[in-house]
């Protein structure tokens, strides 16, 4: 008689991989139409006229000091101490700069950006149990993500990080979830805040599942994310930060919710927007008829109410209706300020890229049911074509820009000129300031001299004359400049430079 044979032990199913290439590919191919024009043109991607110049400086003067950590530079007045809202990229990037050069670095970082949101967006939508491509191509294309790629807001390039991060924890990675969520603040803290609130939510509806190990991975990203943090303490503790009620304004490109918070009707108003010369940042919060469509085919799911939450939010203190005040403030604001350090937002509208992936989660899911009902084996096919129907209207319809504009990055001929006169002299601008001037661009300027700036960036203002200085006038200034102190010491189409004894 045969002895008996143990029936083997079950075997729990392998999970699916968090990462998947043909997503990475689309990721690739997003960011080459959207980052590309800017790198054959040999400009930074982005709008010249929000903080393209801004960031694009800071990542100039840590890469002058790598490889030490980027926290301030003495090459301009009050910048000793310069706490970076994203250190771990703008690090590596400074790194990349002495390589290759500061401008193929910032396009580097921007390319990588649109491929984390795909790879990142993908893993979401997939965890929400719906199509990776819809998350990759959703994600990848939000309008709020577009708008700060466009404006230059470093700090919210590695949103990606937050979405791959929520797919760890959905798919009950709690570890690599709370680790790339807590190094999402590293990225900046923006996307460690939004992130966590998901997050906890996420942790709360499964803590019975292994109580300790949540607990667990929730002090792993407060860990991971505190180091980040610290250099902020007093602006998180409200020392510096701009307070108080700003009042209601008429907002003409209201389209692209510049200005603290989100116009009522942007969220599903179509239409590009001509911003002309207007220096602003771009948050537009368009939510697109196709993704909001493919949401609803999802039916309800927990994530409605976070989308529902951001939208109350975003609109900031008052409401407007297509650029017109209604004269009422917002209710949803009381409520959104009674969570830790919200108070310290300056622009509600911010709070649409987690409502934004959200949704782009609830849309996936969609897709994918709408490919059950023809019996699931066109699944692939169905959320193929959705995601291509997302790109094409954000790309024709929405507000935001597609490809992403491109920022000049020629600097005046002046500067070069600058190395002919003694070394050890800092620079003083007049012209660098005042109407259709770019306040930051100064700064951005001042990798073409590498000399110490006698200009604080927290008040762009025109510089002054100062002993043992060098005086640098630039367009119209020159002629002013000229009849105060005289024949310039060197002299360029654009600009001219005295020496100041």
């Amino acid at each position: 008689m045969d002895a008996p044979v143990a029936s083997p032990e079950p075997v729990a199913p392998a999970r699916a991989p968090l990462l998947r290439v043909e997503e990475l590919i689309l990721g690739v191919v997003l960011a080459c139409v959207l980052v590309g024009p800017a790198i054959v043109a040999g400009g930074l991607a982005g709008s010249p006229g929000a903080e393209v110049y801004g960031h694009a400086w800071v990542q100039w003067w840590a890469a002058e000091g790598w490889p030490a950590w980027p926290a301030g530079t003495a090459l301009a007045d009050g910048a000793a101490s310069w706490p970076v809202i994203d250190p771990l990229p703008t690090w590596f990037l400074g790194g990349l700069a002495r390589v290759v050069g500061a401008t193929a670095a910032w396009n580097a970082w921007a390319f990588l950006g649109v491929v984390l949101a795909a790879v990142g967006g993908g893993a979401f939508g997939r965890a929400m149990g719906g199509s990776g491509r819809v998350g990759a191509v959703g994600v990848a294309t939000m309008p709020i993500f577009l708008g700060s790629l466009t404006s230059g807001l470093t700090e919210d390039y590695a949103f990606g990080l937050v979405a791959l991060a929520l797919a760890a924890l959905l798919t009950g990675r709690r570890l690599l979830g709370a680790a790339l969520l807590g190094g999402s603040a590293w990225c900046g803290l923006y996307l460690a805040w939004l992130g966590a609130w998901p997050a906890l939510a996420i942790g709360a509806r499964n803590l019975r599942d292994r109580p300790a190990r949540w607990l667990l991975a929730g002090l792993l990203a407060v860990a991971i994310a505190a180091p980040a943090a610290a250099p902020f303490r007093a602006r998180l503790a409200g020392e510096g930060h701009r307070s108080g009620t700003v009042p209601a304004r008429v907002e003409p490109l209201w389209r692209l919710d510049p200005w603290r918070g989100a116009d009522l009707a942007a969220f599903g108003a179509p239409g590009k927007v001509d911003v002309g010369g207007a220096f602003v940042r771009e948050h537009p919060v368009y939510l697109g008829y196709t993704t909001v469509g493919l949401a609803a085919l999802g039916g309800f799911h927990p994530a409605w109410l976070g989308v529902l939450a951001c939208a109350a939010v975003a609109p900031g203190e008052h409401l407007s209706w297509a650029g017109q005040p209604l004269g009422e403030d917002n209710p949803a604001l009381s409520l959104f300020r009674l969570l830790p350090f919200a108070e310290r937002f300056n622009h509600h509208a911010r709070v649409m890229l987690l409502g934004q992936l959200l949704l782009v989660g609830l849309a996936a899911r969609g897709a994918t049911r709408a490919a059950g009902w023809s019996g699931g084996a066109r699944a692939p096919w169905v959320g193929g074509v959705a995601a291509g129907v997302i790109f094409v209207e954000t790309a024709l319809f929405s507000p935001a820009r597609v490809p992403l504009p491109v920022a000049p990055d020629a600097t005046p001929a002046i500067y070069a000129l600058l190395a002919t006169l003694p070394a050890d002299r800092p620079v003083a601008v007049v012209g660098a300031a005042g109407p259709g001037i770019h306040p930051q661009r100064v700064f951005f300027d001042q990798r073409a001299h590498g000399r110490a700036l006698l200009h604080s960036p927290n008040r762009p203002v025109d510089g002054k004359a100062k002993r043992g200085a060098i005086l640098v006038a630039l367009g119209p200034a020159v002629a002013r400049v000229t009849a105060e102190r005289g024949p310039p010491t060197a002299i360029a189409e654009d600009g001219a430079a005295w020496l100041v004894e």
